[in-house]
Protein backbone atom coordinates (compact mmCIF):
# COMPACT_ATOMS: atom_id res chain seq x y z
CA UNK A 1 0.00 0.00 0.00
CA UNK A 2 1.45 3.43 -0.92
CA UNK A 3 2.24 5.92 1.85
CA UNK A 4 -0.30 8.58 2.72
CA UNK A 5 2.38 10.74 4.36
CA UNK A 6 6.14 10.54 4.25
CA UNK A 7 8.52 12.89 6.03
CA UNK A 8 12.16 12.90 4.93
CA UNK A 9 15.09 14.57 6.69
CA UNK A 10 12.97 17.05 8.63
CA UNK A 11 15.07 19.43 10.76
CA UNK A 12 14.11 22.40 12.93
CA UNK A 13 16.26 24.56 15.21
CA UNK A 14 15.20 27.14 17.80
CA UNK A 15 18.25 29.33 18.58
CA UNK A 16 20.39 26.98 20.70
CA UNK A 17 18.01 24.00 20.61
CA UNK A 18 17.98 21.45 17.79
CA UNK A 19 14.34 20.40 18.10
CA UNK A 20 14.41 18.04 15.09
CA UNK A 21 17.47 16.53 13.44
CA UNK A 22 16.86 14.84 10.08
CA UNK A 23 13.75 12.91 11.14
CA UNK A 24 12.08 10.44 8.75
CA UNK A 25 8.64 8.91 9.19
CA UNK A 26 5.97 7.34 6.98
CA UNK A 27 2.25 6.72 7.57
CA UNK A 28 -0.11 4.56 5.50
CA UNK A 29 -3.89 5.01 5.21
CA UNK A 30 -5.70 3.54 8.22
CA UNK A 31 -2.49 3.15 10.23
CA UNK A 32 -2.10 4.27 13.85
CA UNK A 33 1.46 5.44 14.42
CA UNK A 34 2.32 6.38 17.99
CA UNK A 35 5.05 8.97 18.45
CA UNK A 36 6.87 8.17 21.69
CA UNK A 37 9.50 10.27 23.41
CA UNK A 38 10.33 12.19 26.55
CA UNK A 39 9.58 15.90 26.92
CA UNK A 40 11.91 17.81 24.63
CA UNK A 41 12.32 14.88 22.22
CA UNK A 42 10.76 16.80 19.31
CA UNK A 43 7.31 15.19 19.20
CA UNK A 44 5.30 18.42 19.25
CA UNK A 45 7.64 20.15 16.79
CA UNK A 46 7.27 17.25 14.35
CA UNK A 47 3.48 17.40 14.64
CA UNK A 48 3.44 21.17 14.08
CA UNK A 49 5.64 20.91 10.99
CA UNK A 50 3.35 18.25 9.50
CA UNK A 51 0.27 20.40 10.21
CA UNK A 52 1.81 23.65 8.99
CA UNK A 53 2.00 25.43 12.34
CA UNK A 54 5.82 25.47 12.10
CA UNK A 55 8.14 25.65 9.08
CA UNK A 56 11.05 23.18 9.02
CA UNK A 57 14.55 24.41 8.27
CA UNK A 58 15.20 21.51 5.88
CA UNK A 59 13.74 18.26 4.67
CA UNK A 60 10.44 17.66 2.93
CA UNK A 61 6.88 16.50 3.55
CA UNK A 62 5.47 14.15 0.91
CA UNK A 63 1.68 13.85 0.80
CA UNK A 64 0.21 11.30 -1.60
CA UNK A 65 3.41 11.40 -3.63
CA UNK A 66 3.61 15.19 -3.92
CA UNK A 67 6.57 16.89 -2.20
CA UNK A 68 6.31 20.06 -0.06
CA UNK A 69 9.15 21.96 1.57
CA UNK A 70 6.72 23.45 4.06
CA UNK A 71 3.00 23.81 4.59
CA UNK A 72 0.71 26.37 6.16
CA UNK A 73 -2.27 25.33 8.33
CA UNK A 74 -4.90 26.14 5.70
CA UNK A 75 -3.03 24.13 3.07
CA UNK A 76 -2.65 21.15 5.42
CA UNK A 77 -6.38 21.21 6.22
CA UNK A 78 -7.31 21.32 2.53
CA UNK A 79 -5.16 18.25 1.94
CA UNK A 80 -6.95 16.37 4.74
CA UNK A 81 -4.51 16.81 7.65
CA UNK A 82 -6.21 17.72 10.92
CA UNK A 83 -4.67 18.22 14.37
CA UNK A 84 -6.37 18.23 17.75
CA UNK A 85 -4.28 20.14 20.27
CA UNK A 86 -4.59 19.70 24.02
CA UNK A 87 -6.68 22.89 24.34
CA UNK A 88 -9.07 21.49 21.64
CA UNK A 89 -9.71 24.95 20.06
CA UNK A 90 -13.47 24.68 20.48
CA UNK A 91 -16.15 27.41 20.66
CA UNK A 92 -17.41 26.98 24.24
CA UNK A 93 -20.43 29.28 23.84
CA UNK A 94 -21.74 27.48 20.76
CA UNK A 95 -23.79 24.28 20.81
CA UNK A 96 -22.40 20.81 20.19
CA UNK A 97 -23.93 20.75 16.70
CA UNK A 98 -22.61 24.23 15.86
CA UNK A 99 -19.09 23.26 16.91
CA UNK A 100 -19.07 20.03 14.95
CA UNK A 101 -20.64 21.38 11.75
CA UNK A 102 -19.02 24.86 11.87
CA UNK A 103 -16.67 24.44 8.90
CA UNK A 104 -19.04 22.23 6.92
CA UNK A 105 -21.86 24.80 7.15
CA UNK A 106 -19.48 27.63 6.22
CA UNK A 107 -18.28 25.79 3.15
CA UNK A 108 -21.85 24.92 2.07
CA UNK A 109 -23.38 28.35 2.46
CA UNK A 110 -21.30 31.34 3.59
CA UNK A 111 -24.32 33.74 3.44
CA UNK A 112 -26.77 32.00 5.77
CA UNK A 113 -26.77 29.20 8.34
CA UNK A 114 -28.76 26.04 7.68
CA UNK A 115 -29.31 24.89 11.28
CA UNK A 116 -31.10 21.69 10.35
CA UNK A 117 -28.24 20.71 8.03
CA UNK A 118 -25.78 21.39 10.84
CA UNK A 119 -27.61 19.08 13.24
CA UNK A 120 -27.85 16.39 10.57
CA UNK A 121 -24.10 16.60 9.84
CA UNK A 122 -23.27 16.47 13.56
CA UNK A 123 -25.55 13.49 14.19
CA UNK A 124 -24.10 11.53 11.25
CA UNK A 125 -20.47 12.04 12.20
CA UNK A 126 -21.08 11.25 15.89
CA UNK A 127 -22.85 8.05 14.87
CA UNK A 128 -19.86 7.08 12.72
CA UNK A 129 -17.67 7.46 15.83
CA UNK A 130 -20.04 5.43 18.01
CA UNK A 131 -20.59 8.51 20.18
CA UNK A 132 -23.63 10.36 21.49
CA UNK A 133 -23.77 13.98 22.61
CA UNK A 134 -26.69 16.38 23.26
CA UNK A 135 -26.60 18.41 20.03
CA UNK A 136 -28.26 21.53 21.44
CA UNK A 137 -26.19 21.68 24.65
CA UNK A 138 -23.63 24.46 25.12
CA UNK A 139 -20.32 22.69 24.51
CA UNK A 140 -18.48 24.62 27.24
CA UNK A 141 -20.87 23.15 29.83
CA UNK A 142 -19.94 19.56 29.00
CA UNK A 143 -17.06 17.41 30.26
CA UNK A 144 -13.59 17.51 28.73
CA UNK A 145 -14.23 14.10 27.17
CA UNK A 146 -17.40 15.38 25.49
CA UNK A 147 -15.60 18.48 24.20
CA UNK A 148 -12.83 16.29 22.82
CA UNK A 149 -15.34 14.03 21.06
CA UNK A 150 -16.85 17.14 19.43
CA UNK A 151 -13.38 18.27 18.29
CA UNK A 152 -12.72 14.86 16.69
CA UNK A 153 -16.13 14.91 15.03
CA UNK A 154 -15.50 18.40 13.64
CA UNK A 155 -12.21 17.22 12.10
CA UNK A 156 -14.06 14.42 10.30
CA UNK A 157 -16.46 16.88 8.65
CA UNK A 158 -13.49 18.34 6.75
CA UNK A 159 -12.53 15.28 4.70
CA UNK A 160 -9.89 14.27 7.23
CA UNK A 161 -7.44 11.62 6.02
CA UNK A 162 -4.79 12.03 8.74
CA UNK A 163 -5.71 12.97 12.30
CA UNK A 164 -2.93 14.14 14.61
CA UNK A 165 -3.75 13.82 18.33
CA UNK A 166 -1.43 15.57 20.80
CA UNK A 167 -1.76 14.15 24.35
CA UNK A 168 -5.49 13.44 23.89
CA UNK A 169 -5.86 11.43 27.13
CA UNK A 170 -3.88 13.61 29.54
CA UNK A 171 -7.02 15.19 31.07
CA UNK A 172 -9.40 12.23 30.70
CA UNK A 173 -10.72 9.86 33.38
CA UNK A 174 -10.38 6.13 32.70
CA UNK A 175 -13.88 5.65 31.24
CA UNK A 176 -13.40 8.47 28.73
CA UNK A 177 -9.97 7.10 27.78
CA UNK A 178 -11.60 3.79 26.83
CA UNK A 179 -14.16 5.62 24.69
CA UNK A 180 -11.44 7.64 22.97
CA UNK A 181 -9.37 4.56 22.14
CA UNK A 182 -12.50 2.92 20.73
CA UNK A 183 -12.99 5.97 18.48
CA UNK A 184 -9.41 5.64 17.25
CA UNK A 185 -10.16 2.04 16.30
CA UNK A 186 -13.19 3.22 14.31
CA UNK A 187 -11.05 5.81 12.50
CA UNK A 188 -8.59 3.06 11.56
CA UNK A 189 -11.44 0.94 10.17
CA UNK A 190 -12.55 3.87 7.98
CA UNK A 191 -9.03 4.17 6.51
CA UNK A 192 -8.19 7.37 8.40
CA UNK A 193 -4.58 7.43 9.59
CA UNK A 194 -3.76 8.63 13.12
CA UNK A 195 -0.58 10.08 14.57
CA UNK A 196 -1.02 9.62 18.33
CA UNK A 197 1.17 11.30 20.94
CA UNK A 198 0.85 10.28 24.59
CA UNK A 199 2.99 9.87 27.70
CA UNK A 200 0.72 7.03 28.89
CA UNK A 201 2.58 4.07 27.44
CA UNK A 202 -0.01 1.41 28.29
CA UNK A 203 -2.50 3.23 26.05
CA UNK A 204 -0.03 3.28 23.18
CA UNK A 205 0.35 -0.49 23.27
CA UNK A 206 -3.46 -0.84 23.04
CA UNK A 207 -3.80 1.00 19.72
CA UNK A 208 -0.40 1.25 18.00
CA UNK A 209 0.30 -0.39 14.68
CA UNK A 210 3.81 1.00 14.95
CA UNK A 211 5.95 3.10 17.31
CA UNK A 212 8.22 5.90 16.13
CA UNK A 213 10.59 6.73 19.00
CA UNK A 214 12.25 10.16 19.24
CA UNK A 215 14.99 11.24 21.64
CA UNK A 216 16.67 14.67 21.72
CA UNK A 217 15.26 15.57 18.30
CA UNK A 218 16.49 12.42 16.54
CA UNK A 219 14.63 9.29 15.52
CA UNK A 220 15.80 6.31 17.57
CA UNK A 221 13.87 3.84 15.43
CA UNK A 222 10.51 2.36 14.48
CA UNK A 223 9.11 -0.74 16.19
CA UNK A 224 6.09 -3.00 16.12
CA UNK A 225 4.32 -3.32 19.51
CA UNK A 226 5.15 -7.04 19.58
CA UNK A 227 8.87 -6.18 19.60
CA UNK A 228 8.73 -4.17 22.84
CA UNK A 229 7.32 -3.98 26.33
CA UNK A 230 6.82 -0.84 28.44
CA UNK A 231 10.25 -1.16 30.08
CA UNK A 232 12.05 -1.49 26.73
CA UNK A 233 10.10 1.41 25.23
CA UNK A 234 10.94 3.55 28.25
CA UNK A 235 14.63 2.79 27.79
CA UNK A 236 14.48 3.72 24.08
CA UNK A 237 12.76 7.01 24.96
CA UNK A 238 15.08 8.06 27.78
CA UNK A 239 18.32 6.15 27.21
CA UNK A 240 18.22 5.12 30.88
CA UNK A 241 16.78 2.38 33.08
CA UNK A 242 13.82 3.70 35.08
CA UNK A 243 13.43 2.06 38.47
CA UNK A 244 10.13 2.31 40.32
CA UNK A 245 10.20 1.57 44.05
CA UNK A 246 7.12 1.37 46.25
CA UNK A 247 6.69 3.82 49.11
CA UNK A 248 7.49 2.25 52.47
CA UNK A 249 4.47 1.51 54.73
CA UNK A 250 3.85 3.72 57.76
CA UNK A 251 3.26 2.29 61.26
CA UNK A 252 -0.04 3.03 63.01
CA UNK A 253 1.96 4.66 65.79
CA UNK A 254 3.22 7.48 63.51
CA UNK A 255 1.96 10.95 64.54
CA UNK A 256 -1.33 12.09 62.99
CA UNK A 257 -0.68 15.30 61.02
CA UNK A 258 -4.17 15.80 59.62
CA UNK A 259 -7.56 14.53 60.70
CA UNK A 260 -10.72 15.18 58.71
CA UNK A 261 -13.96 14.43 60.54
CA UNK A 262 -17.29 14.26 58.66
CA UNK A 263 -16.35 17.06 56.27
CA UNK A 264 -19.24 18.01 53.96
CA UNK A 265 -20.10 20.54 51.28
CA UNK A 266 -23.52 20.60 49.66
CA UNK A 267 -23.67 19.12 46.18
CA UNK A 268 -19.98 18.11 46.21
CA UNK A 269 -19.12 15.67 49.01
CA UNK A 270 -20.37 14.52 52.41
CA UNK A 271 -19.21 12.78 55.59
CA UNK A 272 -15.56 12.63 54.55
CA UNK A 273 -13.40 11.28 57.39
CA UNK A 274 -9.78 10.11 57.35
CA UNK A 275 -6.42 10.52 59.05
CA UNK A 276 -3.06 11.34 57.48
CA UNK A 277 0.05 10.30 59.41
CA UNK A 278 3.61 11.60 59.20
CA UNK A 279 5.45 9.80 56.41
CA UNK A 280 2.24 8.59 54.76
CA UNK A 281 1.24 8.99 51.11
CA UNK A 282 -2.54 8.74 51.05
CA UNK A 283 -4.14 8.23 47.64
CA UNK A 284 -7.53 9.52 46.51
CA UNK A 285 -8.96 7.55 43.60
CA UNK A 286 -12.20 7.96 41.70
CA UNK A 287 -13.66 9.23 38.46
CA UNK A 288 -13.84 12.92 37.60
CA UNK A 289 -16.75 14.36 39.58
CA UNK A 290 -16.35 11.89 42.44
CA UNK A 291 -15.42 14.72 44.83
CA UNK A 292 -11.66 14.12 45.09
CA UNK A 293 -10.54 17.54 43.89
CA UNK A 294 -13.34 19.33 45.74
CA UNK A 295 -12.13 17.87 49.05
CA UNK A 296 -8.56 18.90 48.23
CA UNK A 297 -9.67 22.45 47.43
CA UNK A 298 -11.53 22.61 50.76
CA UNK A 299 -8.41 21.57 52.65
CA UNK A 300 -6.54 24.39 50.89
CA UNK A 301 -9.20 27.00 51.63
CA UNK A 302 -10.50 27.45 48.09
CA UNK A 303 -13.76 25.58 48.65
CA UNK A 304 -14.76 26.00 52.33
CA UNK A 305 -16.88 23.11 53.69
CA UNK A 306 -20.39 23.55 55.08
CA UNK A 307 -19.73 21.25 58.01
CA UNK A 308 -17.29 18.94 59.71
CA UNK A 309 -13.90 19.44 61.33
CA UNK A 310 -10.30 19.76 60.14
CA UNK A 311 -7.62 19.08 62.75
CA UNK A 312 -3.92 19.75 62.17
CA UNK A 313 -1.56 18.25 64.75
CA UNK A 314 -4.62 17.45 66.87
CA UNK A 315 -5.89 21.06 66.95
CA UNK A 316 -9.12 22.14 65.27
CA UNK A 317 -8.19 24.45 62.41
CA UNK A 318 -10.51 26.75 60.47
CA UNK A 319 -9.39 27.06 56.85
CA UNK A 320 -11.27 29.60 54.72
CA UNK A 321 -8.46 30.77 52.42
CA UNK A 322 -5.13 29.55 51.01
CA UNK A 323 -3.39 31.86 53.48
CA UNK A 324 -5.05 29.97 56.35
CA UNK A 325 -3.96 26.67 54.80
CA UNK A 326 -0.32 27.70 54.31
CA UNK A 327 -0.23 29.07 57.88
CA UNK A 328 -1.45 25.64 59.07
CA UNK A 329 1.25 23.91 56.99
CA UNK A 330 -0.97 22.69 54.11
CA UNK A 331 -0.14 23.34 50.45
CA UNK A 332 -1.78 22.27 47.20
CA UNK A 333 -0.08 21.53 43.89
CA UNK A 334 -2.90 21.97 41.37
CA UNK A 335 -3.45 19.74 38.36
CA UNK A 336 -3.54 22.82 36.09
CA UNK A 337 0.03 24.03 36.53
CA UNK A 338 -0.15 26.31 33.47
CA UNK A 339 -2.86 28.59 34.87
CA UNK A 340 -2.81 27.84 38.62
CA UNK A 341 0.73 26.71 39.37
CA UNK A 342 3.26 28.96 37.65
CA UNK A 343 3.68 32.48 36.29
CA UNK A 344 4.71 31.37 32.80
CA UNK A 345 6.55 34.51 31.69
CA UNK A 346 8.28 35.17 34.99
CA UNK A 347 11.67 33.73 35.90
CA UNK A 348 12.13 30.40 37.62
CA UNK A 349 13.65 32.32 40.54
CA UNK A 350 10.57 34.52 40.90
CA UNK A 351 8.21 31.53 40.64
CA UNK A 352 9.92 29.59 43.41
CA UNK A 353 10.40 32.55 45.75
CA UNK A 354 6.88 33.93 45.23
CA UNK A 355 5.39 31.76 47.98
CA UNK A 356 7.73 33.18 50.66
CA UNK A 357 7.87 36.87 49.71
CA UNK A 358 6.11 37.91 52.92
CA UNK A 359 8.73 36.05 54.94
CA UNK A 360 11.80 37.43 53.17
CA UNK A 361 10.79 41.05 52.56
CA UNK A 362 12.23 43.84 54.70
CA UNK A 363 10.26 46.21 56.91
CA UNK A 364 9.99 48.50 53.88
CA UNK A 365 8.57 45.69 51.76
CA UNK A 366 11.77 45.24 49.76
CA UNK A 367 13.36 41.93 48.83
CA UNK A 368 17.10 41.53 48.44
CA UNK A 369 17.83 39.91 45.04
CA UNK A 370 20.50 37.72 46.59
CA UNK A 371 18.06 36.21 49.10
CA UNK A 372 15.55 35.42 46.35
CA UNK A 373 18.26 33.78 44.20
CA UNK A 374 19.61 31.76 47.11
CA UNK A 375 16.19 30.34 47.97
CA UNK A 376 15.43 29.49 44.36
CA UNK A 377 18.88 28.06 43.72
CA UNK A 378 18.63 25.78 46.74
CA UNK A 379 15.30 24.33 45.62
CA UNK A 380 16.36 24.03 41.98
CA UNK A 381 19.13 21.74 43.20
CA UNK A 382 16.97 19.82 45.67
CA UNK A 383 14.19 18.93 43.20
CA UNK A 384 16.59 18.72 40.25
CA UNK A 385 15.05 21.29 37.89
CA UNK A 386 16.86 21.04 34.55
CA UNK A 387 17.56 24.57 33.31
CA UNK A 388 20.48 26.54 31.88
CA UNK A 389 19.59 29.56 34.04
CA UNK A 390 17.36 30.25 37.03
CA UNK A 391 16.45 33.54 35.31
CA UNK A 392 14.88 31.75 32.34
CA UNK A 393 11.08 32.09 32.11
CA UNK A 394 9.14 29.17 33.59
CA UNK A 395 7.36 28.61 30.28
CA UNK A 396 10.70 27.70 28.67
CA UNK A 397 10.85 24.51 30.75
CA UNK A 398 9.44 21.10 29.87
CA UNK A 399 6.21 20.05 31.57
CA UNK A 400 8.06 17.87 34.07
CA UNK A 401 10.42 20.67 35.06
CA UNK A 402 7.55 23.13 35.35
CA UNK A 403 5.93 20.72 37.79
CA UNK A 404 9.17 20.58 39.80
CA UNK A 405 9.13 24.39 39.97
CA UNK A 406 5.58 24.30 41.36
CA UNK A 407 6.67 21.72 43.94
CA UNK A 408 9.71 23.81 44.86
CA UNK A 409 7.55 26.92 45.27
CA UNK A 410 5.35 25.23 47.84
CA UNK A 411 8.12 23.27 49.55
CA UNK A 412 9.85 26.59 50.21
CA UNK A 413 6.99 27.37 52.66
CA UNK A 414 8.14 24.37 54.78
CA UNK A 415 4.74 22.63 54.86
CA UNK A 416 3.73 19.61 56.92
CA UNK A 417 1.11 18.40 54.44
CA UNK A 418 1.24 18.40 50.64
CA UNK A 419 -1.81 17.79 48.45
CA UNK A 420 -0.81 16.76 44.93
CA UNK A 421 -3.61 16.80 42.35
CA UNK A 422 -2.55 14.68 39.35
CA UNK A 423 1.07 15.86 39.66
CA UNK A 424 2.34 13.79 36.70
CA UNK A 425 -0.42 14.59 34.20
CA UNK A 426 1.02 15.34 30.77
CA UNK A 427 4.68 14.68 31.62
CA UNK A 428 6.96 12.00 30.24
CA UNK A 429 7.93 8.74 31.89
CA UNK A 430 11.36 9.94 33.00
CA UNK A 431 9.98 13.07 34.67
CA UNK A 432 7.23 10.96 36.26
CA UNK A 433 9.83 8.74 37.90
CA UNK A 434 11.63 11.82 39.26
CA UNK A 435 8.38 13.25 40.68
CA UNK A 436 7.62 9.87 42.31
CA UNK A 437 11.09 9.87 43.85
CA UNK A 438 10.55 13.37 45.24
CA UNK A 439 7.23 12.23 46.77
CA UNK A 440 8.93 9.22 48.41
CA UNK A 441 11.70 11.48 49.74
CA UNK A 442 9.15 13.88 51.23
CA UNK A 443 7.34 11.02 52.94
CA UNK A 444 10.68 9.73 54.23
CA UNK A 445 11.34 13.15 55.77
CA UNK A 446 8.06 12.96 57.73
CA UNK A 447 5.77 14.99 55.49
CA UNK A 448 2.21 13.82 54.94
CA UNK A 449 1.16 13.60 51.29
CA UNK A 450 -2.31 13.34 49.75
CA UNK A 451 -1.99 12.13 46.15
CA UNK A 452 -4.90 12.45 43.73
CA UNK A 453 -4.38 10.61 40.46
CA UNK A 454 -6.29 9.21 37.50
CA UNK A 455 -3.61 6.54 37.07
CA UNK A 456 -4.22 3.48 39.22
CA UNK A 457 -0.66 2.24 38.69
CA UNK A 458 0.69 5.52 40.08
CA UNK A 459 -1.51 5.25 43.17
CA UNK A 460 -0.56 1.61 43.78
CA UNK A 461 3.15 2.38 43.43
CA UNK A 462 3.36 5.66 45.33
CA UNK A 463 0.78 5.35 48.10
CA UNK A 464 0.81 3.56 51.43
CA UNK A 465 -3.00 3.60 51.46
CA UNK A 466 -5.72 4.69 49.02
CA UNK A 467 -9.32 5.82 49.43
CA UNK A 468 -11.81 5.43 46.58
CA UNK A 469 -14.44 8.17 46.23
CA UNK A 470 -17.69 7.94 44.36
CA UNK A 471 -20.48 10.53 44.17
CA UNK A 472 -18.99 12.59 46.95
CA UNK A 473 -18.39 9.77 49.46
CA UNK A 474 -15.55 7.45 50.44
CA UNK A 475 -16.67 3.95 49.43
CA UNK A 476 -13.53 1.83 49.80
CA UNK A 477 -10.07 1.77 51.37
CA UNK A 478 -7.13 -0.19 49.93
CA UNK A 479 -3.92 -0.98 51.75
CA UNK A 480 -1.29 -3.70 51.82
CA UNK A 481 -1.90 -6.52 49.34
CA UNK A 482 -5.27 -5.00 48.40
CA UNK A 483 -3.49 -1.86 47.06
CA UNK A 484 -2.94 -2.78 43.42
CA UNK A 485 -3.77 -1.02 40.16
CA UNK A 486 -6.11 -3.84 39.17
CA UNK A 487 -7.98 -3.74 42.48
CA UNK A 488 -8.40 0.05 42.38
CA UNK A 489 -9.62 -0.14 38.79
CA UNK A 490 -12.16 -2.83 39.72
CA UNK A 491 -13.52 -0.86 42.69
CA UNK A 492 -13.80 2.42 40.75
CA UNK A 493 -15.71 0.71 37.95
CA UNK A 494 -17.92 -1.29 40.32
CA UNK A 495 -18.94 1.80 42.21
CA UNK A 496 -19.41 3.99 39.13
Amino acid sequence: MPDLLRVEGLSKRYIATQALDAVDIAVKPGEVVCIAGANGSGKSTLMKCICGAESPDSGRIIWLGKSYRRMNPAQAMRLGIQIIYQDLSIFPDLSVAENIAFHAIQAHSPLWVDWSAGERIAEEVLTSLGARLPLDARLGDLSFGARQTAAIARALTQDCRLLVMDEPTSALPAADVERLLAMVQRLRQRGIAVLFVSHKLDELFEIADRFCVLRDGRKVGEYAPAELDVKQLTFLMTGAEIHSDRTAPVPDTAPVLLEVNRLSRGGQYRDISFRLRAGEVLGLAGLTGSGRTEVALSLFGLNPPDGGLILVDGRETRITSPRDAVAAGIVLVSEDRASQGIFPRKSITMNIASSVYRRIQSALGLIAPGVERDIAGSWIDRVRVKTASSEAPAQSLSGGNQQKVVLAKWLATEPKILILDNPTAGIDVGSKAEIHEIVRDLAGQGHGVILISDEFEELALSCTRALVMQRGRIVHESRGEDLTAQRLSEVVRQTD
